[in-house]
């Protein structure tokens, strides 16, 4: 069975986290934040699979993680 990660707005990613907005940007910037997807040119998504697991570890392991694949 195929499992399926819903693609997530910033206002929802918002609402999951209790982030500003800014806060998610100033995160992504500092590497502890999942990259969103672009979906067009004004347009971007987060895999909710992607914020579940930064919910998980935090943004500190994140980073870890995140440069351990690099």
């Amino acid at each position: 069975m195929s499992e399926t990660s819903q693609l997530l707005t910033v206002k929802e990613v918002q609402s999951h986290l209790g982030w500003s907005r800014a806060t998610i940007y100033r995160h992504m910037s500092a590497g502890q934040f999942p990259k969103p997807r672009r979906l067009s040119s004004g347009s971007v998504r987060w895999d909710q699979r992607d914020i579940e697991e930064l919910i998980r570890v935090g943004t500190d392991a994140w980073k870890e993680q995140s440069e351990s694949v690099l």
